[in-house]
């Protein structure tokens, strides 16, 4: 999955006040900063109420960690969308993207290393032993998996795991 600059992007800070906005986001929900982000990504309004955003929840994911993001797939004037709430050193990314005009190839396919990590994954290995294992920084791992989440749309690294095996990446 891939985010570009037409991806609506919103960085809220440690108190869950918006930091930042890019175009994109500013043009959907109007400007921001200065707002709570659960109320102003919150302003969304999908078509079944899962929208994941209330009150609190930027901190909540900051205690939880750079383990722990928000994903969540929703439906608006029925159009197909995914939510990724990523925490990360202090502040929360929220990113949405329409899956309208991406071909499920393009959008679950992984590269060369996110297979290498997935398989380190299933192997038990941590963040930590993963990069050490395949001399990158845990950052860099971070990274990968969060990419991996977002493509498989997965909440957690078991559900990573798992879905590699239904989708054929491991044996």
């Amino acid at each position: 999955m891939k985010f570009d600059d037409t991806s609506p992007i919103v960085v809220a800070g440690g108190d869950g006040r918006v930091l930042a906005e890019n175009r994109p986001a500013r043009r959907m929900l109007g400007p921001g900063t200065g707002k709570y982000c659960w109320d102003f990504v919150g302003q969304l309004k999908d078509d079944e109420e899962k929208i994941p955003c209330r009150d609190g929840c930027v901190m909540e994911l900051l205690e939880e960690g750079m383990d722990c993001s928000q994903q969540t797939q929703f439906t608006i004037n029925g159009k197909h969308n995914h939510l990724s709430c990523v925490p990360a050193n202090g502040i929360v990314i929220c990113m949405l993207r329409s899956d309208e005009g991406k071909t499920p190839a393009m959008m679950h396919s992984l590269t060369p290393r996110e297979r290498e990590i997935l398989r380190l994954l299933a192997k038990g290995e941590t963040t930590a032993t993963a990069a050490c294992q395949l001399g990158l920084n845990e950052s860099t791992v971070r990274t990968h998996v969060e990419r991996m989440r977002n493509k498989f749309s997965a909440n957690t690294r078991a559900a990573i795991v798992a879905e590699g095996f239904r989708r054929g990446y491991l044996e």
